[in-house]
């Protein structure tokens, strides 16, 4: 089970992009408006309430993680009507070589937190939320990540200079990896009651040593020993997505990375990845990236944070 984790972790797109870092007063909240990526808030220091669209707030403490889904307006801060209200965009700075530093109230920070988004191209392949079926208010980790991981983000933070963004992608990155880890070893509870059916490991390890197999649902629920209508129901409820959709993506996100990575002819990636040839592999890749794979390599890095630039510019 162990393997499979470790190699299902490195086919997944967790990549964030750090884009601010956020200081609250005890009375105040900060409200965000919703953005087209899911939004990831490290609670550095400070407690308070998260609250995502109308969902009841949830409270936070220090070394928590905030995740709010794409397309949800999320307020972060003082719970109650007493409380102070800014938006972020309303006091705002340059902090470092690329970091917004947004603040509510009059200087004190109180609640520190490194915000980032992962973003809406991913989707195409195997993805963060394909793996950490997060509610939607949000979810908490507290004690999961490393302590030495915030620890390096405040001094980040404190001491912004060149390279800092960077390092601070770096550092959310390493704690996402964390947290999904966590999840999968304990095999906790994902959505609504459905927890990670043990046999389904093996299917997963097939499709990750594999990807380019012929698989079916029979031919997985024969490896997982489970009924077609068993395991189908038990994949779905877990991943959110029927087994051939999580085959796709998995096959999708690897030829991604092969484009990116390696200048390796489209026809061989396509091969690598299960496709009979480039054709079907062009059209599948772009209904799920939407560009053609030779567009997808020649475009710079980058993460998908629309109507994130609108807002820090107002």
């Amino acid at each position: 089970m162990k393997r499979t984790l470790d190699q299902l972790l490195t086919t997944i797109d967790v990549d964030p992009h750090a884009f601010s870092v956020c200081r609250i007063q005890t009375g105040w909240r900060m409200i965000f408006p919703a953005f087209d990526a899911v939004t990831v808030h490290f609670v550095l220091r400070g407690s308070g309430h998260l609250q995502v669209g109308s969902s009841p707030p949830i409270p936070f403490s220090p070394s928590s993680v905030l995740i709010v889904p794409t397309s949800e307006q999320h307020w972060v801060g003082e719970v109650g009507d007493h409380a102070q209200i800014r938006e972020a965009a309303d006091r705002c700075a340059l902090l470092g070589d690329g970091l917004i530093e947004f603040t509510a109230g009059s200087g004190a920070d109180d609640t520190l937190m490194l915000c980032g988004a992962l973003s809406a191209p991913y989707q195409g392949g195997l993805g963060f939320f394909d793996l950490l079926r997060a509610p939607t208010a949000g979810d908490m980790a507290t004690g999961v990540i490393p302590a030495s991981v915030f620890d390096a983000m405040v001094n980040e933070i404190i001491h912004a200079r060149f390279g800092t963004q960077a390092m601070c992608q770096a550092l959310m990155k390493q704690g996402l990896i964390a947290l999904l880890r966590d999840r999968r070893e304990r095999q906790t509870e994902l959505s609504k009651g459905t927890t990670f059916h043990p046999r389904l490991s093996k299917a997963l390890a097939a499709i990750i040593d594999n990807p380019a197999a012929p698989h079916t649902v029979d031919s997985l629920a024969s490896l997982s020993g489970m009924s077609r209508a068993s395991f189908s129901d038990h994949f779905s409820k877990t991943f959110g997505q029927g087994p051939i959709d999580f085959v796709q993506k998995t096959r999708l996100g690897i030829a991604a990375r092969l484009l990116r990575a390696t200048d390796l002819p489209i026809k061989v990636i396509a091969q690598t990845a299960g496709y009979a040839g480039p054709r079907p592999f062009s059209r599948a890749f772009q209904a799920a990236y939407g560009c053609r794979p030779a567009d997808y390599r020649a475009r710079p890095d980058g993460v998908n944070t629309r109507g994130l630039a609108q807002f820090v510019s107002q």
